[in-house]
C-alpha cells in the first residue's frame, strides 16, 4: 500500500508539472478558430501557421540565432573558465589561494539583482551596451563560483597517484589538466554545459537590461512582445514558447546521463 500510496503521489506531481507543457502545444497547433475550445482539448486540425508567423514576422529567427550564439558561447567558455581556476584549487599551491576561494565563495551568496545595477554601469563603461560580449562578460562573472566549485568537488576525486605519476614523467601542469584530469572529468564538463547554457538560454534580467536595440534581443525577451497591456497574443507566445523549449529539452535528453553523473559527484566524499 505504500508503494502503490508513492507511485499515486508522484503521478499527481508529474501531471501537474506537464499538464502546462501540454496545454502550451495543444494551443500553439490550434487554429484561432478552435480559441474558443477549451484549452485542454487537443486540437482538432493542426495547424503550422503560428509557427511561421513566429519565426519569420516576429523575428524569431533573428532572436534564435540571438540566444544560440550567446548561450554556445557562454557554456564553451565557461567551461574553460572554471575548469582552469577548479585545477589550481585543488591541485596546486600559490600564495593567496583561501582568499581566492573565500572570493568564490561570496560570489556564490550575492544574488544578482543586488549587482545589476553596478553590473550596468561596469558594461556601459566599456562601451558593451547592446552588443553580444557584454551579456557574455556578465554571464560568466556571475556564475564562475557555482561551477568552480562543481569542478573542484570532482576533481577531489582525481586519485592523486595519476597526477604525480604524470608530472614524475615530465608532464607540465597545462598538460596535466588536458591529457590527464579533463578526459576524467567529462561528467563534470557535461554538466557544466548543459547548466550554463540552461541558464543562458532562459536568463531574461541581462537581456532586457543589457540588449535594448531589437536585431541584438534573445528569445527570452522576444517573448514579451507578444503581451500587451490589454492584449495577448496567445497562440504566438505559445508558439514561441516551444520553440525556446525544444533546444533544451532535446540536449537533456541526449546528455541526461552525463548529467546525472555531473551532479551527484563528489555527493558521498
Amino acid at each position: 500500500m505504500g508503494r502503490w500510496l508513492l507511485l499515486f503521489v508522484l503521478g499527481v506531481i508529474a501531471i501537474l508539472m506537464v499538464s502546462p507543457l501540454i496545454l502550451t502545444v495543444f494551443t500553439s497547433f490550434k487554429p484561432t478558430t478552435e480559441l474558443v475550445n477549451p484549452p485542454w482539448a487537443p486540437p482538432v486540425s493542426l495547424t503550422f501557421e503560428h509557427y511561421v508567423r513566429v519565426w519569420t514576422e516576429a523575428g524569431f529567427s533573428r532572436y534564435f540565432f540571438n540566444t544560440l550564439v550567446i548561450s554556445t558561447v557562454d557554456a564553451v567558455v565557461m567551461i574553460v573558465i572554471a575548469s582552469l581556476a577548479a585545477y589550481a584549487m585543488v591541485f596546486m599551491e600559490f600564495r593567496g589561494k583561501l582568499v581566492l576561494r573565500v572570493l568564490f565563495l561570496i560570489g556564490l551568496m550575492i544574488p544578482v539583482t543586488a549587482i545589476v545595477l553596478p553590473l550596468f554601469q561596469i558594461v556601459r563603461g566599456f562601451g558593451l551596451v547592446n552588443a553580444h560580449l557584454g551579456v557574455i562578460f556578465a554571464d560568466l562573472a556571475l556564475a564562475v563560483s557555482i561551477f568552480v566549485f562543481m569542478f573542484s568537488s570532482y576533481f577531489v576525486g582525481v586519485p592523486k597517484e595519476l597526477h604525480d605519476a604524470a608530472r614524475i614523467d615530465g608532464a607540465t601542469e597545462f598538460q596535466i589538466y588536458r591529457r590527464v584530469v579533463m578526459p576524467i572529468a567529462t561528467p563534470a564538463v557535461v554538466t557544466t554545459a548543459l547548466l550554463e547554457f540552461l541558464w543562458s538560454w532562459n536568463d531574461l534580467l541581462l537581456r532586457l537590461l543589457l540588449l535594448t536595440r531589437d536585431e541584438m534581443r534573445t528569445l527570452s525577451v522576444g517573448l514579451l512582445n507578444f503581451q500587451g497591456t490589454m492584449t495577448r497574443d496567445v497562440t504566438g507566445l505559445s508558439s514561441g514558447t516551444v520553440i525556446m523549449a525544444i533546444p533544451v529539452v532535446a540536449l537533456f535528453l541526449f546528455f541526461q546521463r552525463h548529467f546525472v553523473r555531473g551532479m551527484t559527484a563528489g555527493a558521498v566524499k
